[in-house]
């Protein structure tokens, strides 16, 4: 009997020291889903359109290159575009001889998640030198750099949709271009959430 004693005694001493070998606390977690926006140019970010011949300068250069941007987004977007007057020192190309139009690569197409009203060169947007809508929502444009891929294709000297409507050679002849050479300008993409 006193063996039974001792052996629950003892069962008794493990069992509250096993108890009292543990302890528990808890950790409070909290997620954050910040708003993300961001545009990237992936390739064609230095463009340069060479006129050098009486084609070019009558008609323009159709295909001067192009940029390929991506939007990633966790809300509904749009692109606007915007540049300033082509300079060389006292003369400049009025900006409306640049010209862009789209095409959607990703998985959000035109029409529907997204729109742009200039899809083709012949209704090619004139660049003008305050923000103007290039890309915008459509059924909900919120997405990755999958889903909003687009490349944007440059024109310059065509007169095409919006475009300058007069020939490079016109505006040279006519003094609008006031001197040959080398003109700068910087494009402006800006991507607001909507």
């Amino acid at each position: 009997m006193k063996y039974a004693l001792r052996l629950i005694i003892l069962l008794l001493i493990l069992q509250s020291t096993k108890l009292s070998g543990q302890d528990t606390e808890t950790v409070a977690f909290t997620a954050s889903l910040m708003s993300v926006l961001s545009l990237n140019v992936t390739a064609g970010a230095v463009q340069t359109a060479t006129f050098d011949t009486p084609a070019e300068y009558n008609f323009g250069i159709d295909a001067v290159g192009s940029t390929t941007v991506t939007m990633e987004s966790t809300s509904n977007w749009d692109l606007k575009i915007r540049a300033a007057n082509f300079i060389n020192g006292g003369a400049s190309i009025p900006i409306n001889n640049l010209g862009v139009w789209c095409q959607a690569t990703g998985a959000h197409t035109f029409g529907s998640e997204v729109t742009c009203s200039y899809t083709s060169l012949a209704n090619a947007k004139g660049v003008t030198t305050i923000d103007q809508i290039l890309i915008n929502n459509g059924s909900g444009n919120r997405g990755n750099a999958a889903d909003n891929t687009f490349n944007l294709n440059w024109t310059m000297g065509t007169m095409n949709g919006t475009m300058n409507g007069t020939s490079m050679f016109t505006q040279v002849a006519n003094g609008t271009i006031g001197a040959l050479g080398t003109f700068n300008t910087t494009v402006n993409l800006t991507l607001t959430a909507l």
